[in-house]
């Protein structure tokens, strides 16, 4: 929940959203001459105050604190270009201006350089974005009619597009952070929320942003009465303790000056915005008529007085109805549904199924939808917010106001004990001092504190061992009561039992200790023996195998060797074959060259084969002796068995 007015209009004094100021002051050059940037004195939006700049705030180093934020968040550096191309595009729309044509009561955007920048960075024409803030399509009959809008009209349709681009953003950057949060946590259905809202406010001229933000306090600080007053008493109470009811300002009158139907405040303000002739003025009697005898108002001729929880505040009507239709039209809708940035589709999407409930096309979805006003929005949201707060056990953290300055080091003591007084902070107190701020049933107790009684009260029900805690450690009657369920006690009350269970576990873990400690070391000792022995046959098994592994290995590299000195040999034995056979070879040609050089001797053929062939045998024998027997030699030590085939009987012709 934030001011939607602020991104817009500023009071006297106050800045819009940092974002702006810092994106402007802050943005690298790159981002800069990508989204047109200026500085901050530049766009409308920013200048209506004097507050550009704050002491002591450096807004570009804030910028790179931001990104570094939101890297950290894991938004994308894709995303976060968006976003600020988004903030970029609100900033130049509030440059838009417009200028009367015809005799005044119609009005043309003026072209210059704001629209060329916004319709770049919404991913639309120029002409789609004048038409859209300049003209209203009407469906009359069948037929569409275009009309112009006035000044002021052209001026609310240029915010409300403001207002809705910002407001979506803000939306779709808090939901990527939660995604981010999330993620890879297990939901448990617990939590720890915070909820941070706007205070209330009271200025001189009050008007509708000052009725929605006070409205929001008063049901806030009514949830806080319930609970630290009207629930609290009423649990005393339905207990049976005995208690000294204290009295609290009650809102409930104002709250129905709000949102009591027909005759709220809200109900007819709403009543009076679907009339399109219906003016401030208009608004103001009417609610004079009717809430007249409610004593939380006062009216007046054009304002109207509430009486808040925090002091009577004037409202000032002009304006009133305006700003409670301030609805987004169908035409901008249909100008960021075409758009070409897909964040802008993702608004209108959005934005079209809220709207879905009866109807089917997208014309009548959204006009259904802006039947709802401003005022009846903040009441739905405001109403979901309250559901989910009754739901959880919640803490109260009350800011004061020092001064109406916005000055460091000054204190007014009237303004701040009114304060006190509008939040009913003494009364507080009050009841807090009075109070039973530590509760718990007659169960609970016994489970926690039941180890401090002797061991013949344990069979007592609940309540009587709970008293007999108490007596037995001398808490003072004046210090705690007994009711029906529970034992509720003052503060501080508690820590003297829990300094007595502290002392007492710390003795049971020394007993424990003593006891635990010799059964441990032998149940260690014990377990020691038994992993050894199972240690000794392990390593065995895995010795053995090592050692069958290792033969089996010898073995094949004994086989390995064998083979390849078996073919060593092999090739040997060929090679004097070889060798054998070109030496017999050339002794038979020299030899039968000789025989035919020299006559003939007179001897038989026999003769000359058998002198052949004792040759060769000799010269074979020389080579057995030389070269094959060292061989065989080593062959035999590795038990293995060699023949040499004799070789074949040759003639001459052989």
């Amino acid at each position: 929940m934030y001011k939607h007015s602020r991104v817009v209009q500023l009071a006297h004094g106050e800045r819009s959203y940092h974002i702006f100021y810092q994106l402007c002051a802050g943005a690298p050059s790159a981002l800069r001459d990508k989204l047109k940037l200026t500085g901050a004195s530049e766009y409308n939006f920013l200048n209506q105050s004097n507050s550009l700049v704050i002491h002591n705030v450096d807004d570009a180093k804030k910028f790179h604190m931001l990104v570094k934020a939101l890297n950290t968040a894991g938004i994308s550096e894709r995303d976060q270009e968006h976003a600020f191309q988004m903030v970029a595009a609100v900033l130049w729309l509030g440059n838009i201006t417009f200028e009367a044509i015809g005799n005044g009561n119609n009005v043309e955007v003026v072209q210059c350089e704001a629209v060329i920048n916004a319709a770049s960075l919404m991913g639309c024409s120029a002409n789609d974005l004048m038409l859209a803030l300049s003209t209203r399509e009407i469906q009359a009959g069948k037929d569409k009619v275009v009309k112009s809008l006035t000044m002021q009209q052209a001026i609310d349709t240029r915010d409300a597009m403001a207002k809705f681009i910002y407001a979506n953003l803000f939306g779709w950057i808090v939901d990527k952070i939660n995604r981010s949060l999330a993620m890879g946590k297990e939901k448990t259905g617990r939590s720890i929320n915070i909820l941070d809202i706007y205070g209330f406010e009271s200025f001189e001229k009050n008007s509708f942003e000052q009725f929605c933000i006070n409205y929001a306090n008063e049901r806030l600080q009514q949830h806080c009465y319930r609970h630290l007053f009207k629930l609290e008493q009423e649990e005393y109470e339905l207990d049976g303790i005995d208690w000294t009811k204290v009295d609290f300002q009650d809102n409930q009158e104002c709250l129905d000056l709000f949102e009591k139907k027909p005759i709220g405040i809200i109900s007819l303000l709403d009543e009076e915005s679907n009339f399109d002739k219906a003016t401030d003025l208009a608004f103001a009697n009417k609610l004079k008529q009717h809430l007249k005898a409610n004593p939380c108002y006062k009216g007046d001729r054009e304002e109207f007085g509430v009486r808040h929880y925090a002091g009577e505040v004037i409202y000032d009507t002009s304006d009133f109805l305006n700003k409670n239709r301030d609805t987004v039209h169908p035409d901008t809708i249909q100008l960021l549904s075409s758009s070409s940035e897909d964040l802008l589709k993702l608004f209108a999407s959005s934005f079209a199924n809220q709207s879905k409930k009866t109807a089917t096309s997208i014309h009548i979805e959204i006009s259904d939808f802006q039947k709802q006003t401003v005022a009846t929005k903040f009441k739905d949201v405001l109403f979901k917010l309250m559901q989910q707060l009754e739901s959880t056990a919640p803490h109260f953290i009350c800011c004061i106001k020092p001064n109406n300055k916005q000055v460091p080091g000054m204190y007014n003591n009237d303004l701040v004990f009114e304060q006190l007084r509008s939040y009913s902070l003494l009364e507080v107190v009050r009841i807090s001092r009075s109070g039973y701020p530590t509760r718990m049933t007659h169960q609970e107790f016994c489970i926690r504190y039941g180890v401090l009684l002797p061991e013949d009260h344990e069979r007592k029900d609940p309540l009587s061992m709970s008293v007999s805690i108490l007596r037995q450690f001398d808490i003072l009657p004046e210090m705690y009561q007994v009711g029906y369920t529970k034992l509720y006690f003052r503060a501080g009350q508690i820590s003297v039992l829990e300094d007595v269970r502290k002392q007492v576990l710390q003795g049971t873990l020394e007993v424990q200790k003593c006891y635990s400690g010799p059964h441990a070391r032998r149940h260690f000792h014990e377990l020691k023996g038994v992993v050894i022995i199972l240690q000794s046959f392990v390593r065995g098994e895995i010795a053995r195998r090592q050692y069958k592994d290792s033969l089996e290995s010898k073995q094949k590299d004994a086989n390995k060797e064998n083979d390849e000195q078996l073919v060593a040999v092999l090739q040997i034995q060929s090679a004097i074959r070889c060798w054998l056979a070109q030496r017999h070879l050339n002794q038979l040609q020299k030899s039968k060259k000789l025989i035919q050089d020299r006559p003939k001797p007179a001897k038989k053929t026999t003769e000359v084969k058998n002198s052949s062939i004792c040759f060769r045998i000799n010269i074979f024998k020389n080579l057995v002796a030389c070269c094959v027997k060292p061989v065989l030699a080593g062959l035999a030590c590795r038990n293995f068995t060699f023949c040499c085939r004799r070789p074949r009987k040759a003639g001459f012709g052989g």
